[in-house]
């Protein structure tokens, strides 16, 4: 092949050219080379991190996972121990929204569903409790609500916290939560009451008892000059009308006298050996000038004979007078009154027993008085303390005895009574 000169030269200046230009290229590579390595290191360290975060994610997922099934196990056992607890627990979230009420809260606050916080005992409660003095922890403040149409009473304990984060607000209201705790102290007060009762009643009847003992020896000492009286020749018959008049009314005012010390005298009689017969006619006698004074007739029935009962004689005879008098007051004029008494072998405590009855043809004793009559304090009018029955029944039981009431409207009343004889 023949070149031409021109061709030649060209062709040198390529080959000058390439010489030159191979250590340049050969040094771009190798720098490539050292670049695509440091990249493919990196890279490896990328997927190592990589790899590791991962691992280390799944860890915390599952620890995540953990923690999220101990706080809802922890929770619900919060809430059994809420629900199970035998207080009433109301939390109040910031600006004294209500957040939680338990069920024994909701039963104390007669409260129930979705909108506890709007129930009538709840927001009583609560605007009591905001007007009240500033409750301290552990410091307790007794309320009044009204459920089932009855007061109850609740302690309400407070236990005060800051929210974090959350400024203080006038008075903190806004920033403030607040665990309720609530008892019912109802029973508390009611016992409370009763003592207070029971210590008045016992504050009046000793001072019953004092006035008793004072009067009764001036009322002995007025009978036995009206005795005298009426056992006086110088007393004309219209005096001793007037006589028989003062007799009938100091015999009921002994009576009432007698029943006072009676109801309320510590410890049990003494009983003896007793013929019943005799004390049923002291009884009546001593009871007929007063049934004739209100014009009504008195008899005594018995058979007894010699029949005797364990008893006291003094105790036996306040019984008689005290059902005597009772069927006076209910019975008006023309009116009949029977004492009664025979053996019954029917009694269920003894082989053989004596009953003895009072009758009366008075206005009879209403369906529902009936099992109140035996109780102190209890009486249909006010000529009466409502203690005579209430002594009838003591002395009988500790007679060993029974007493029973039957009796209707417009017809009469009849008080039996049981003893075991001897």
């Amino acid at each position: 092949m023949n070149l031409q000169p021109a061709e030649l030269t060209s062709m040198n200046t390529a080959l000058e050219t390439m010489c030159t230009a191979e250590p340049v290229l050969a040094d771009a590579f190798a720098a490539f080379t050292a670049a695509a390595g440091r990249l493919e290191f990196s890279y490896q360290q990328l997927q190592s991190e990589v790899t590791r975060l991962r691992e280390e994610l799944e860890e915390r997922n599952v620890a995540l996972t953990v923690s999220l099934a101990e706080n809802e196990k922890m929770r619900l056992a919060l809430g059994r121990i809420l629900d199970a607890l035998p207080c009433g627990v109301i939390v109040l979230e910031p600006g004294e929204r209500v957040g939680f009420v338990n069920p024994e809260a909701q039963r104390l606050l007669e409260c129930s569903g979705k909108n506890v916080a709007e129930s009538e005992n709840v927001r009583t409660l609560l605007a009591r409790w905001r007007k009240s003095a500033e409750m301290l922890a552990n410091d307790d403040q007794e309320f009044c609500v009204t459920t089932n149409g009855k007061k109850r009473w609740l302690a309400v304990r407070s236990a005060g916290m800051v929210e974090a984060g959350l400024g203080q607000e006038k008075n903190g209201a806004a920033s403030r939560q607040a665990v309720l705790i609530l008892r019912d102290t109802t029973m508390q007060r009611e016992m409370e009451q009763e003592r207070e009762e029971a210590r008045r009643l016992i504050a009046l009847a000793e001072l019953s008892s004092v006035l008793a003992h004072e009067i009764r020896n001036p009322l002995g000492s007025m009978e036995l000059l009206t005795e005298l009286l009426m056992g006086s020749a110088e007393v004309g018959s219209e005096a001793k009308q007037w006589v028989e008049h003062l007799q009938a009314g100091i015999r009921s005012l002994s009576v009432t006298v007698n029943n006072v010390l009676r109801m309320h005298t510590m410890g049990g009689p003494v009983l003896v050996p007793l013929q019943l017969a005799a004390v049923l006619r002291e009884a009546t006698n001593f009871v007929t000038p007063l049934a004739e004074q209100a014009g009504i007739t008195l008899a005594l029935q018995e058979n007894l004979g010699e029949t005797e009962i364990a008893a006291n004689g003094g105790e036996l005879r306040q019984v008689i007078l005290n059902l005597a008098l009772n069927a006076l007051r209910h019975t008006g004029a023309g009116g009949r009154i029977l004492v009664r008494a025979e053996l019954d072998g029917a009694h269920v405590h003894a082989p053989q027993a004596v009953a003895i009855e009072i009758r009366d043809s008075g206005c009879g004793i209403l369906p529902e008085h009936l099992p109140l009559v035996f109780d102190a304090g209890f009486s249909t009018g006010n000529s009466s303390p409502g203690l005579g029955l209430a002594v009838c029944r003591k002395i009988v039981q500790q007679h060993h005895g029974s007493i029973s009431v039957d009796s209707e409207v417009g017809k009469g009343t009849t008080f039996r009574m049981e003893f075991p004889i001897l």
